[in-house]
């Protein structure tokens, strides 16, 4: 698991923006996949299971592929 996630620049959360767009995305994918705060994998590092799952979320809206099904079963 790498620790070197960055953010580069301003997150801006407008209502039509990329960012708002993966913020939703984000936010109904963790909902659908049930993560409790007693989920082994979530309890494990809840701050990087959304950051991860919202870059992946943002690159999706920016039309950067989504990920590959073996990327997710990390």
């Amino acid at each position: 698991m790498s620790n070197d996630l960055k953010v580069k620049g301003p997150i801006e959360i407008k209502d039509n923006s990329a960012e708002r767009v993966a913020f939703d995305l984000m936010a109904r994918i963790s909902t659908a996949e049930n993560y409790s705060e007693t989920h082994p994998k979530l309890a494990e590092n809840k701050r990087h299971y959304y950051l991860e799952l919202y870059s992946q979320c943002l690159d999706a809206v920016k039309d950067r592929g989504a990920p590959s099904l073996s990327d997710l079963s990390k």
